[in-house]
């Protein structure tokens, strides 16, 4: 009588989640929490100026501040480049960054998340990196560059690529792989070109083995 039962599933979630926020807030105490909130606030705000005469910026109130994180719009982008979100975030890829959260909440969007955790060189260095692409984004604008094959929309460029005999692209190799002088310095490439991220969703093949192989083949007389 009185037994919970189970809280892997609905209503209670996941148990794991709640000693992980207490120890957040016990570690942090509430000056440590209050800081927090501030720098993140402050990060999201500095990248947000930054970036916003590039970039259209979502949801800032009425004095052009957001709170910790804040959108970009690549709406605008589609009539005059066919470049959208999507796009940015894979070549973003290219410059050593994993991609933001993308068209949540607003279809065709990335949404910027600095955090309190992120040096000020970090967040110039992702800045940069978006200002950039905005320039990459203007030469297709201007007709210096495909709407069908330029730098985004065929990012990312993993190493095979940028080393084959082969190289068919309106771009060069150092414009695919350093389009910033940073990248010589420290370079992430990634490990994969692009893919069909619609077909792959739709298509869902898990390669995990089958439960049998961890099944533990029981030895005579074992205990």
């Amino acid at each position: 009588a009185g037994a919970v039962g189970p809280v892997a599933a609905a209503p209670w979630g996941s148990a794991s989640i709640l000693p992980i926020s207490w120890m957040y807030l016990k570690m942090m105490g509430d000056a440590g929490l209050r800081r927090a909130t501030q720098v993140a606030l402050l990060n999201a705000n500095y990248m947000r100026k930054r970036l916003e005469g590039a970039y259209r910026v979502l949801f800032a109130d009425r004095h052009g501040l957001c709170a910790h994180e804040f959108i970009l719009d690549a709406r605008p982008f589609g009539p005059t480049s066919g470049v959208e979100a999507i796009d940015i975030a894979k070549r973003l890829h290219d410059y050593g960054f994993h991609s933001p959260t993308m068209s949540f909440p607003v279809p065709n969007t990335l949404m910027v998340e600095p955090t309190e955790s992120e040096p000020l060189a970090e967040l110039d260095r992702f800045c940069d990196a978006m200002l950039r692409i905005r320039e990459e984004i203007r030469d297709v604008e201007a007709g210096r560059a495909p709407r069908d094959r330029n730098l985004l929309t065929m990012a990312p460029h993993p190493v095979e690529a940028l080393v084959a005999d082969a190289w068919d692209r309106p771009y060069s190799r150092e414009e695919a792989a350093y389009p910033v002088p940073s990248l010589r310095r420290r370079k992430f490439f990634p490990s994969v070109a692009r893919v069909d991220d619609t077909f792959g969703d739709r298509h869902l093949i898990c390669s995990c083995p089958p439960t049998s192989d961890y099944e533990e083949e029981t030895v005579p007389g074992a205990h």
